[in-house]
């Protein structure tokens, strides 16, 4: 069975009622006062297993908070790639402009880490303000904003 749950809410005054609209499959829609449910029970008739007993998929290329953020001298730049890539770590400006390279080699599967010490490509110090690192693995890339205090 599957089931569509929308909650319709209004404004939040005190004695306002609330109702959920159910859309069954079927195309039936039944409507309910949230005061006279007690109980929702979701039930999958897809046969999905059990997270625990299955073998867990390997995650997707994601790009974690970098630590500390703010930070000074120099924060870690975290990334999980789920299969062997192509890995490219760089600093950007506000403006766009690249600031400093800080990877480009082929990684394996899992999680990886590199520092930037907020200096540029000529090793000089940059100034406070906002940067992005961008991480590009293999045809993705994904950013974060970094700020530098000093």
């Amino acid at each position: 069975m599957c089931i569509c749950l929308v909650l319709l809410s209004g404004s939040c005054v005190l004695g306002q009622s609330y109702d959920m609209r159910v859309h069954l499959k079927g195309g039936e829609t039944v409507t309910i006062s949230i005061d006279d449910i007690q109980r929702v029970v979701f039930s999958l008739s897809t046969g999905v297993q059990d997270a625990r007993v299955t073998e867990q998929a390997p995650t997707p290329f994601q790009l974690l908070p970098n630590y500390p953020n703010p930070f000074n001298p120099s924060t870690t730049i975290v990334y999980e790639i789920a299969v062997m890539s192509d890995v490219t770590v760089r600093i950007f400006d506000l403006k766009g402009s690249l600031i400093r390279d800080l990877l480009h080699e082929a990684q394996t599967q899992g999680r990886h880490q590199v520092s930037w010490d907020g200096t540029d490509n000529t090793r000089a110090q940059v100034s406070s303000g906002v940067y992005f690192s961008v991480v590009r693995c293999g045809e993705q890339v994904l950013s974060r904003r970094l700020i530098l205090i000093k």
